[in-house]
């Protein structure tokens, strides 16, 4: 089965005369929900099925037991239909137990915090949106925008793209990108806190993304009391010379600042794995295929949703 060939547009038209007729499923604490095909679809997606696979089996699954007049079923039937229809489409074990793994993450809310750290030009952006269209994830933000933000408060005007700021005397540009970092560290407090107490998951990418905004993750999750599970999942998105220089074509200050920001984070991110503090998985993306880097990506996000569930 070949699962890097997923299609991710949406197609224009998805209604289905089943959608007009509601299924309800009982959960064990007496509580039930509306079965939504589309939700179903988004959840298959991220337990690794293919994109198309996965609105045929949700389409499937409402027709037959619409068709069974089964308009009230128990999470478990439904588990045992939906498990059937895998295997018919050749899905094995192990896709059912990601599904289990992630229905379990859903049910009980636990807050998952991906970030996404590179230099300019890595994809991060492109990253971002396709990995959360995997992991059925509806929130990114991007530093660049709370960069912006920040910067308009404190002083009362849109700010320099981050990559044009000049230097002073006795400043470099790591010094610059550090200090705006600090920045939106503050700025994204917020937002951190909010996802993480009330259970929601969150992406964030962008250039100001780095070791110190792991750092203070990290701080506030061990001040939450011991019951309290957060995912985090951080990346470190890498291009080769050749190519990093390549899309930078033409911005040659852009693409020296940029090599030279890329190469800072990986010294650093190697000297905190040797030292054991919480670093990056360093992904080394091709931008004329990115689905493998995808690929990792959400496999290493599923392995650390199982082991916190």
């Amino acid at each position: 089965m070949n699962t890097n060939a997923r299609q991710w547009q949406r197609p224009k038209n998805t209604s289905s005369k089943y959608d007009f007729v509601k299924v309800r499923v009982h959960l064990p604490n007496e509580h039930y929900y509306v079965l939504s095909r589309f939700l179903l679809s988004r959840m298959l997606t991220a337990a690794r099925i293919d994109y198309g696979h996965a609105l045929r089996i949700a389409l499937d699954l409402k027709k037959r037991l619409v068709e069974k007049s089964q308009l009230d079923v128990s999470q478990k039937d439904l588990q045992k239909e939906l498990f059937g229809l895998l295997k018919q489409h050749g899905y094995g074990e192990a896709h059912v137990q990601w599904y289990k793994t992630l229905e379990n993450f859903y049910h009980q809310r636990i807050p998952l915090i991906v970030f996404i750290a590179g230099t300019a030009s890595t994809g991060k952006s492109t990253v971002a949106t396709q990995l959360s269209e995997r992991l059925n994830l509806s929130s990114v933000l991007k530093t660049d925008v709370i960069y912006d933000l920040m910067h308009t408060v404190m002083d009362g005007k849109t700010p320099r793209p981050l990559w044009t700021i000049e230097a002073g005397r006795d400043q470099t540009f790591q010094d610059i990108v550090t200090q705006e970092c600090s920045i939106v560290c503050k700025g994204l407090d917020g937002d951190l806190g909010k996802s993480i107490m009330e259970g929601k998951s969150i992406i964030i990418e962008g250039s100001l993304v780095d070791h110190n905004l792991l750092d203070h993750m990290y701080k506030f999750i061990n001040k939450l009391p011991h019951q309290h599970t957060v995912i985090v999942a951080p990346f470190l998105l890498v291009l080769s010379e050749p190519e990093l220089k390549r899309n930078l074509l033409g911005k040659e200050t852009w693409f020296e600042r940029a090599r030279e920001f890329q190469s800072n984070l990986i010294h650093t991110n190697n000297t905190r794995k040797h030292s054991n503090l919480p670093a990056f998985h360093t992904m080394v993306v091709n931008m004329e295929n990115i689905q493998p880097t995808i690929d990792v990506m959400q496999s290493i996000v599923l392995e650390q949703i199982a082991k916190k569930t």
